[in-house]
This record gives structure tokens, sequence and C-alpha cells, in this order.
């Protein structure tokens, strides 16, 4: 074992394995669900997965190569530190980038048109920013100017995430389909509770700055487990992807011939009263049909419907 320590830093480190091993599971099995449907959340879903595994593994030797060479405090420009500083700097504009696309593209499998370049320039332009002011700060030996410019940029990433997190749980209170709602709306709920302590933990370690003991290393992997259990319970029990055919999917829904005549009825453009025209019932018929539809695709309004089926049954 490479890692050296007590017994508790031991126990620390085994439970960031069983973490890392988690997050290699979960990966193969986003990857099985990649092939399957919806290819752009997928994509960014298992970068996302991926890149917080791996910044947390290069925390890790950060913490190894402390303990190792004796060194109190990352500094730039000290033995391979800084090298794994710029690493680390990469991995969460990386992860940032993927998560936020991540959250965009979950809705509706589509993404605003230069969004993934807007995002692109914007971490190039912060990481550049950040590493010159650290240069700065490093040749004019000011250490409050390192810690201060680390602080922002900590924050940037996980308020940023935050931020996105916050509009998909908006989103998922006004998108259609009952199952489709509340998967989208597990998956932000659940994240916007992890970020939101990450972000706590975050405020509490600069308000009492000092060295990371081995039950913030418990806690890192704690978070990772979390991080890496919740994909393969929500891909299992949430995820709102089928690959069903439209036939079976109607069947799921318990939605009868005629039910699904009217829909695309509706889906046509048609009044109440022309359904019932070309169908040969009365308006109130047609309104009970309505009814009955809506409470099985968990829909409330004849739009909701329409945007539902436009978009894909269960997406």
């Amino acid at each position: 074992m490479l890692y050296h320590g007590h017994m508790s830093e031991q126990l620390s480190l085994m439970v960031l394995v069983v973490a890392l091993a988690t997050g290699l599971v979960t990966s193969v099995v986003a990857t099985t669900h990649m092939q399957k449907s919806q290819p752009a959340f997928f994509r960014y879903f298992l970068t996302s997965i991926l890149l917080f595994n791996l910044l947390i593994l290069s925390g890790l030797v950060v913490r190894y190569l402390q303990l190792t060479l004796q060194i109190p405090e990352l500094r730039p420009f000290e033995g391979v530190l800084p090298g794994l500083l710029i690493i680390m700097v990469a991995l969460k504009l990386g992860w940032l980038y993927a998560f936020i696309l991540m959250n965009k593209a979950l809705p509706a499998d589509m993404l605003a048109k230069g969004l993934p370049a807007t995002l692109a320039m914007a971490g190039v332009v912060i990481g550049l920013v950040f590493g010159g002011l650290m240069i700065v700060a490093w040749f004019n030996h000011l250490g409050s100017l390192q810690q201060y410019v680390n602080i922002v940029f900590e924050t940037i990433i996980i308020g940023s995430a935050l931020i996105a997190t916050i509009q998909l749980t908006w989103l998922a209170f006004k998108l259609p389909g009952q199952q489709r709602r509340n998967s989208i709306l597990v998956f932000a709920v659940y994240h916007l509770c992890l970020i939101g302590t990450i972000l706590v933990v975050l405020i509490v370690g600069w308000v009492q700055p000092g060295p990371q003991k081995a039950v913030q290393l418990m806690m890192n992997g704690g978070f990772l487990i979390l991080y890496n259990v919740f994909p393969l319970i929500w891909l299992h029990w949430f995820q709102p992807i089928q690959t069903a055919t439209d036939s079976e999917k109607f069947e799921l829904l318990g939605i009868t011939r005629r039910e699904k005549e009217i829909i695309g009825l509706i889906q046509a453009g048609m009044t109440n009263q022309e359904i019932a025209d070309k169908l040969h019932i009365s308006v109130a018929t047609v309104k009970d049909h309505n009814h009955n539809i809506f409470k099985k695709c968990g829909t409330r309004n004849r739009l909701e419907l329409a945007r539902l089926f436009q978009q894909g049954l269960f997406r």
C-alpha cells in the first residue's frame, strides 16, 4: 500500500477505493444505456461521472504527496504538485461543462445551438484567468491572494452546478407526463441536495481552514459513493428512457384504441367539437375521453399532451 498513516486514514482510503470502484461499475451501466436511447444526455452523463471520479482520485494523489513530501499545503511550482494543480483545474472545468450540458439535455435530448461552444469558451477563459492570477500571486509571494482566487474559483464551479440543477428542478415541475416529470424531478432534487451539501462543506472549510483530516477524506469518499450509486438507482427505477414501441407504451399506460384515436386528432389540432363530429360522438363523450387521457399520461391539458407526444412518450 502506498498510503501510510493511522488506521483511520487507512480506512478513509479504503472508502475512497470502494467509491472509485462503484464509479467504474456505474460508468459501464451508463454506457450500455447510452447505446439504447438519448445519446446526448448519456454522453454527458457518463462524462460527468468519469471526470468527478478522476477529480477525487487526483485529490487523493495530492494528499499522498503532501504527506510523503511533508508539504503542509499545496503551493504552485513545487515539485510535481503544480502539474497536479493544473490537472485538477482542468478536471473541475471539464466536469462543470459536462454537468451543465447533462442537465440541459435530459429534458429533451436537444441542446441549444452554440451552447457547448459557449460553455467551452467560458471554461477556457476562467481557466486562463485563474492560472494567471495564481502565477502573479506566486511570483509576488501573495499567499492571501492565492487563497482568495482559489475560493472564487471553487465558488464559480459549485455555484454554476447548483444553478444548473435549480433550473432543471424548476423545469421538471412544468414538464408533461407524470412518469417523465417525476423521473427528472428525482434526478434534479438529488443533485440539488448533494451539490448544496458540498457547497456547505466547502464554506465550512474556508471559514475554519486547516490540514485535511482523515474524517474529511472519509467525507470525500462518502460523497463519491453517493454520487456514483445514485445513477445506478435512478437508471433502474426512475430513468424515463424506454425502449418499448409506441404500441407497447400505449398499452403500458392503459390507453384504449378510441383514446389513441382521439390523441391523434388532438395532435392534428382539432377542437372537441371537430373530434365529436368526425367520430360521431357527443362533445361530452370527447371531454370524458380527454379527462381519462390526461390522467393516464400525467398531463393537465391538451397543450401538454401535444408536447408530450411531440417530444416522444416517456422522454
